[in-house]
């Protein structure tokens, strides 16, 4: 299959790699239907702030279809259309446990810890995955994770009477 692999800064390369083979217990397999750029895709791919590992497959603003799912998953099923938590949490620490998965002791990002969506195929665990509605388009969808950090953002503002936000 066709991955957009980062090997290093600025280097860049769409190869050919084996795809994912069946899933783990607990993760998933997907065809990726669409993935966004993200600006820190951008800033990873010209610094290299946050390779972890080389190479690897960024595309953590993702959608995509089940295609096999490992044993024990019972939140999806093959044929569901999904997006994916951007976090990669572990969900056993304490602040997972308490639900502050954006606090979790190992917390990574899809792409960096794991494979993401620059390529024709992924496996990511369930516990990230959201389903979707099938008649929304793909690439609205991969859009769901830059919308909640946008709609987070103006929760957060002050209330006040009077005030403009746009």
């Amino acid at each position: 299959m066709k991955a957009a692999r980062l090997h290093g800064p600025g280097d860049l390369r769409v190869e050919d790699i084996a795809a994912p083979g069946a899933p783990e217990p607990g993760w998933v397999k997907l065809n990726v239907d669409a993935a966004g750029i993200c600006g820190s895709d951008l800033h990873n791919f010209r610094t290299g702030q946050w390779i972890s590992r080389a190479p690897s497959t960024a595309g953590h603003e993702l959608t995509g279809t089940v295609v096999a799912v490992g044993e024990g998953v019972g939140t999806v099923a093959v044929g569901d259309r999904v997006v994916a938590d951007s976090r990669f949490w572990c969900g056993e620490c304490a602040q997972c446990r308490a639900g502050r998965r954006h606090l979790c002791a190992s917390l990574g990002f899809v792409g960096e810890v794991c494979d993401g969506g620059f390529a024709e195929q992924t496996v990511l665990p369930a516990r990230l995955l959201h389903l979707i509605d099938a008649a929304l388009d793909e690439r609205v969808a991969a859009m769901a994770e830059p919308l909640a950090v946008a709609l987070h953002a103006v929760r957060r503002l002050p209330k006040t009477a009077g005030s403009v936000l746009v």
